[in-house]
């Protein structure tokens, strides 16, 4: 096993463990490995795990998921990251940037992207057509993956940006987009909430946490896709009802 492979298993499979208290239901626990089972049979098969954004650590949690999934590593990994977030200049952009970089040592490759929210927002100042730009190269190098055989794995937050108050918000369109370009596909919602109370803007190390596996959408082919609006249900029902907003 090499340093990635290795890396792989002991950050995103033991130290999040170590990090957290990582709660499953045991019907969480049966849904994990029939996933499982399929990916391993099926091989030609993409998947994308996505989950609700309430704090800086769930993409890690998202990760920890993907690890338990894919314990044999045979998926090529990719995610975006906040544009913002890991541009110089922002005052949280080395912390940001060190993620990114051990994210990327343990094989996960990162695309940045503005989100839409920013676009035309005297706070960050991108335009219509920076978004573009990026969202682009996004798309691109899905369709390239794809291109070279690769089945991958994608971790990605269909708010694009954490919620405020932990209710669910609305949907990019982007995850059903890239869907189209990695099918045949697994969307695979997770939902993530704590017991008792967290930090939206902390890493609330120590915390109990749990994750809920929701119904899985199979797209076989490019021209099978599910709606955006299926995938979100899908993913409200993972969690209490207090947390799912207009879903």
């Amino acid at each position: 096993m090499d340093m990635e492979h290795i890396r792989r298993s002991l950050e995103l499979g033991i130290l999040p463990e170590l990090a957290y208290r990582i709660r499953f239901s045991e019907k969480d626990a049966e849904r994990i490995e029939t996933i499982s089972a399929f990916l391993k049979e099926r091989t030609d098969y993409s998947f994308i795990i996505y989950f609700n954004h309430i704090s800086y650590n769930d993409p890690l949690l998202a990760a920890h998921l993907l690890e338990k999934i894919d314990k044999s590593h045979s998926r090529y990994l990719i995610a975006p990251a906040s544009y913002s977030h890991t541009e110089p200049g922002n005052k949280f952009s080395k912390f940001f940037m060190k993620m990114t970089n051990e994210a990327q040592r343990c094989g996960i490759e990162i695309i940045r992207v503005i989100q839409t929210y920013q676009v035309d927002n005297p706070e960050y100042g991108y335009t219509i057509e920076q978004a573009q730009r990026t969202y682009k190269n996004w798309m691109r190098r899905l369709k390239d993956l794809h291109g070279e055989g690769r089945s991958v794995g994608v971790i990605i937050s269909p708010e694009g940006h954490r919620s405020e108050g932990g209710v669910l918000g609305e949907a990019e369109k982007g995850m059903v987009a890239s869907g189209r370009l990695v099918a045949p596909v697994l969307f695979i919602p997770v939902g993530i909430f704590y017991e008792g109370e967290y930090q939206r803007s902390k890493f609330n190390i120590g915390k109990t946490v749990r994750l809920s596996i929701g119904e899985v959408f199979a797209q076989e082919s490019v021209k099978e896709g599910p709606e955006l609006n299926l995938l979100m249900h899908n993913l409200a029902m993972t969690l209490p009802e207090e947390m799912r907003g207009c879903w």
